[in-house]
């Protein structure tokens, strides 16, 4: 029989991911409304420590992206002019539906251009529900799930 770890859907990419996962785990820490839907916040240990050590709350921008495919992002922010939610004195989220300008794979991969929010009822409707912080390497990761 021959396993072959890196080759299939549930294949482990690199070993050492299962280590770093078992050392920070993710815990649930925080939650927020979200136009009427509860948002829960998971941070891993590092995310919790790099979190206490800030002076001013970083802004956790939680963004589906419309564009020739769809995307989640998370993107960090020291300021920002958006609409924010208050998660905790260290961290404050904002979350929007946005269409692209155009389908130019390039550009998408280069500069993610944003045409417009989104605001009908459909794109309203699709609300984060879980969102997961980390901290790592001095960049900041976040992922989240409709």
């Amino acid at each position: 029989m021959n396993l072959q770890l890196h080759a299939g859907y549930f294949s482990i990419k690199n070993p050492l991911q299962l280590i770093d996962r078992w050392l920070n785990p993710f815990r649930l820490k925080d939650s927020v409304d979200i136009r009427g839907k509860k948002l829960e916040i998971m941070y891993s240990n590092r995310a919790l420590t790099a979190l206490n050590e800030r002076d001013s709350p970083l802004i956790a921008e939680l963004q589906l992206y419309f564009t020739c495919v769809v995307q989640k992002r998370v993107n960090f922010h020291e300021h920002s002019e958006l609409e924010t939610i208050t998660a905790n004195p260290k961290l404050s989220i904002a979350y929007h539906t946005v269409q692209s300008n155009n389908c130019d794979p390039v550009e998408f991969a280069e500069k993610h251009p944003v045409k417009k929010e989104l605001s009908s009822k459909g794109a309203q409707a699709m609300r984060p529900s879980l969102l997961k912080i980390d901290h790592k390497n001095g960049q900041w990761i976040g992922d989240f799930y409709i």
